[in-house]
């Protein structure tokens, strides 16, 4: 049965703070609701979630997650962000409930929290979250989405690698999010103009990023190109055809061109399961 709960009151809620929202475990979370006031979505920053203390998640303020959520043309709430654990843009309702935070007593997590700062510019912040939970189902695997950030820069215009992604094993990827925002040539789009998926030298993703966006929209996503080029390898709504990391791969690297020079943030969707050693 699913349930709707208010979460713990957010304690130290002021400018310049970090703060921490606690999940009370026990218990799935599908999806976590966090209405903000007098806050923006970039003036809440370094957003993370944490297992056991420990990392799992990362985005570098609610506005990224907002941007990687509309990707997937996932609804938008007035006034809140949304942690959705998920995937609801896969087809088979199978696969959906394989996905979620579990937080029961098999897997052996004592603490989970969602923790950002507040920008020191934002006055009178108020926040209160919300979470959608439901029942642990016995014997069905539970996936995560790991979000995780890595800031690559660009020396110069034209083609660069990208050939040191963490590829833990057992994990997969299901897509890989490369955010470069408009350098000046005035076309308002991400100058991230192509980036292709090569695994043993076997090209996965041979598009440019302009068409590769165009054909993103014919799957119902709504790919976010004034800031971003992705490689979304779950089109058709089916988590299977995520990249599997296993030991097959001998290497696996991006190669991308840029319009400009820069930096470009990588932010990769991984699906694993929680594990105290895992990734």
């Amino acid at each position: 049965m699913r349930s709707l709960e208010k979460l713990p009151t957010i304690a130290n809620v002021a400018a310049g703070n970090t703060v921490s929202i606690t999940l009370p475990v026990g218990n799935v979370y599908e999806k976590i609701h966090v209405y903000h006031t007098n806050a923006t979505l970039a003036q809440m920053k370094n957003l993370s979630l944490e297992l056991n203390g420990r990392k799992i998640s990362e985005w570098p303020s609610a506005d990224r997650l907002v941007s990687m959520s509309k990707h997937y043309t996932r609804p938008e709430l007035t006034g809140a962000f949304t942690i959705d654990f998920t995937r609801p843009e896969l087809h088979d309702l199978k696969q959906r409930r394989f996905f979620g935070l579990d937080t029961g007593s098999t897997q052996g997590i004592s603490t989970a929290a969602i923790k950002l700062d507040i920008d020191a510019a934002a006055t009178g912040v108020e926040l209160v979250a919300f979470a959608e939970k439901s029942n642990a189902v016995p014997g069905v695997p539970n996936f995560l989405t790991k979000v995780r950030r890595f800031i690559v820069p660009v020396s110069a215009a034209g083609d660069f690698d990208i050939d040191n992604l963490p590829r833990p094993a057992g994990a997969s990827i299901a897509a890989i999010h490369m955010y470069m925002a408009d350098g000046g040539d005035a076309d308002s789009l991400c100058d991230v103009t192509k980036a292709m998926l090569l695994v043993n030298n076997s090209n996965w993703h041979d598009i440019d990023a302009a068409k590769a966006a165009d054909i993103q929209t014919y799957y119902g996503r709504t790919p976010q190109t004034t800031e971003a080029s992705v490689i979304d390898l779950t089109l058709d709504g089916d988590i299977q055809h995520a990249l599997p990391l296993n030991n097959t791969i001998n290497d696996m690297r991006i190669r991308a061109t840029a319009a400009a020079a820069g930096q470009v943030e990588v932010m990769v969707e991984y699906i694993d399961q929680w594990g105290a050693t895992r990734f």
